[in-house]
């Protein structure tokens, strides 16, 4: 399996950890790049993931495959280098295409390390802090959640406190179904929306803070909440 000595990189061995992240690069509309020993390339576009399956198509001409092959996929987060094996032709509306089964083992090359997933606002998870000298929660609502922070919409302008570069500890995560955690937050951006958001015109302003000092337990754990939310919500787009 390639590997990236300047790059921050880590071997992996969980299929559905690999496919969750074609699934996001297909959404980014990525291009898979087959690895050659005499460097020459070839580009593909995923078309599908099928289970544990993979299905993809040359941009180009490209007439004969091997049953196994190496490719590379790049998305704005990460890079990744994996193999696919017992790989057959087939043809789809007058189209070449090739399906092949994920071999489990990756090799993930991190520009962001963590997988950030849109997350739907109907399930209403929430970040709660409570700020000394105010009776009320302040209360953010989820936009997108990953292992490393998350973004949030507010009602109305935050408090004050809220700045760029301000820590909070202890502060509630409700993830519903998910789970309820106490975690460390430092607010990292704050701005007042650009276009009111039409479905949730109460919210108007945005956050994003990252998560300060999490237990390697944890970490794991929100990384697996990740990449159920990817599969739970995006999927279904």
């Amino acid at each position: 399996m390639i590997n990236s000595a300047s790059e921050s990189s880590s071997l992996r061995e969980d299929r559905f950890e690999l496919a969750s992240i074609l699934r996001t690069f297909q959404k980014q509309k990525q291009t898979l790049v087959l690895g050659c020993p005499d460097n020459e390339t070839e580009s593909f576009k995923l078309i599908r993931m099928e289970a544990s399956r993979i299905r993809f198509a040359p941009i180009h001409t490209c007439e004969t495959l091997g049953k196994s092959l190496v490719l590379v996929a790049e998305g704005s987060e990460a890079k990744i280098i994996f193999s696919v094996t017992n790989i057959i032709s087939v043809e789809q509306q007058g189209e070449k295409q090739w399906l092949g089964e994920l071999v489990p083992k990756f090799s993930y090359i991190q520009r962001r390390i963590n997988l950030r997933v849109p997350v739907p606002l109907r399930e209403a998870f929430s970040l709660s802090i409570h700020l000394p000298g105010y009776v009320e929660l302040q209360r953010f609502f989820i936009d997108n959640f990953s292992n490393a922070g998350i973004g949030l919409f507010s009602h109305g302008e935050p408090n004050e406190a809220f700045k760029i570069g301000a820590i909070f500890k202890k502060v509630d995560l409700d993830l519903g179904e998910y789970g309820k955690y106490k975690v460390n937050i430092e607010v990292i951006s704050l701005g007042e929306l650009d276009e009111p958001l039409p479905e949730h015109p109460e919210f108007t302003h945005r956050l994003s803070v990252r998560f300060l000092n999490l237990s390697l337990i944890t970490q794991r754990t929100f990384n697996k909440i990740a990449y159920t939310f990817e599969v739970n919500f995006n999927r279904r787009r």
